[in-house]
């Protein structure tokens, strides 16, 4: 065995953390992302090389069986099952698998946690095959697959054709894998992706519903409200690609007495959904590449919008922003993933992957920040932040005008 990190202190290293547990059994989420790591160094640890890499290549294979398992609604069938499972006899009689497929097929997803074998006929379903049941989940997975599979296949061959430069937003592996020349977030618009868009809209709102709000750590009434105008026809926050508006709608629900409008603004076919913004904010379509017509609000909130982008591109929607804004009133914030520039999780640099194969964007480190907003004329006030695995809210100003904290 070559181990990639001497096991007995991380041995110890878990010890240390498990007995930080409390009485309950519950785990402080820093404790719970430590012993994750610790966990993680010491399965690399007790692998050899070898033994890494035969797990690692058979990954995308494992991949596809869920996908298949998806179309089966396999995963449903077995959570109905609840303890007593299915035998592999019920399991063909429902799926139409064949007899040598089958077990195939389930001893894969054993292996990999989305099954237990309770003998040698009968299966299963375990806390993991549950999860696989929640639409966000399982449209997640379709996107991931379906979607965005075909664009890493191409990314090897697109980045060497490219001498390894990053991908634009026109011309990437994305725009190899569908031979299309528009940018990914034009293309998955196409009519025969309506599944996909219909699983990626799905995904996004499952994973903003389970992950923190901005406004839980960011002290929004003390940043911005203490000095915003009290002006009824002020603008307290106009949202630059806000969607159906809830960040707003989240805004008034936390802030119901605040002062001012608050603007949503988006491309027209997500606008007109919105009708009149039922009583809660201003629908307002507009091209965030063209210049801004809010003029002066307290703050422009841009959330999950930049890193969709390479820096050309986010250097132009910014301009059109600080061109817009109040010297030493306006703000800027941005929600954003600000990702460390030492230890980043596999899960950040993962979607930094998927930014970078499907839009030619990317999550930016804290010195990346500062350089784009630098390169506009803006500066860093303040970045807030719980910890490295959630979103920041980057808080900027005109570097004309400073507005210390």
């Amino acid at each position: 065995m070559d181990s990639a990190a001497p096991i007995k202190p991380l041995l110890e290293q878990i010890s240390t953390l498990g007995s930080s547990v409390d009485t309950s059994g519950e785990l402080q989420p820093h404790v719970r992302r430590d012993l994750q790591d610790v966990v993680k160094k010491l399965g690399f640890a007790l692998e050899s090389p070898f033994e890494t890499l035969n797990r690692l290549v058979v990954l995308p294979f494992q991949h596809a069986l869920i996908r298949v398992a998806i179309d089966l609604e396999l995963f449903e069938y077995m959570v109905e099952a609840g303890h007593n499972g299915r035998t592999e006899v019920e399991l063909r009689a429902k799926t139409g698998v064949d007899e040598i497929l089958l077990p195939r097929l389930l001893r894969t997803l054993a292996f990999i946690g989305l099954l237990s074998r309770l003998d040698e006929q009968r299966w299963v379903a375990t806390p993991l095959t549950q999860v696989c049941t929640i639409p966000t989940v399982r449209s997640g997975y379709k996107f991931m697959f379906d979607f965005v599979g075909p664009v890493f296949q191409k990314l090897p061959e697109s980045l060497a054709k490219r001498h390894y430069r990053c991908p634009t937003a026109t011309e990437g592996p994305l725009q190899d894998a569908y031979q299309t020349q528009l940018a990914g977030w034009e293309y998955i618009l196409e009519p025969q992706f309506a599944d996909s868009l219909q699983d990626c809209n799905l995904f996004m709102k499952g994973r903003r519903q389970g992950s923190v709000s901005w406004l839980d750590f960011f002290p929004f009434a003390e940043r911005i409200l203490a000095d915003a105008s009290t002006e009824p026809d002020s603008v307290l926050v106009a949202d630059i690609g806000g969607g159906l508006g809830h960040g707003l709608v989240e805004i008034r629900e936390k802030f119901p007495r605040i002062v001012g409008r608050l603007i949503l603004q988006d491309v027209p076919k997500t606008v007109e959904q919105c009708g009149d913004g039922g009583g809660q904010f201003e629908p307002m379509a507009h091209d965030f590449f063209t210049p801004q017509p809010v003029q002066g609000p307290r703050v422009f909130l841009i959330r999950q919008v930049l890193h969709d982008w390479p820096d050309q591109e986010c250097q132009k929607i910014l301009r059109h922003l600080a061109a817009a804004m109040r010297p030493g009133y306006s703000k800027i914030l941005i929600n954003e993933l600000v990702v460390a520039d030492v230890g980043a999780s596999d899960a950040i640099t993962a979607i930094d992957l998927v930014m970078m194969g499907t839009s030619g964007g990317m999550e930016r480190t804290e010195s990346q920040w500062n350089k784009l907003l630098a390169s506009v004329g803006l500066r860093i006030e303040k970045i807030w932040k719980l910890h490295e695995e959630t979103e920041g809210v980057i808080e900027a100003v005109l570097d004309e005008a400073p507005n210390p904290s």
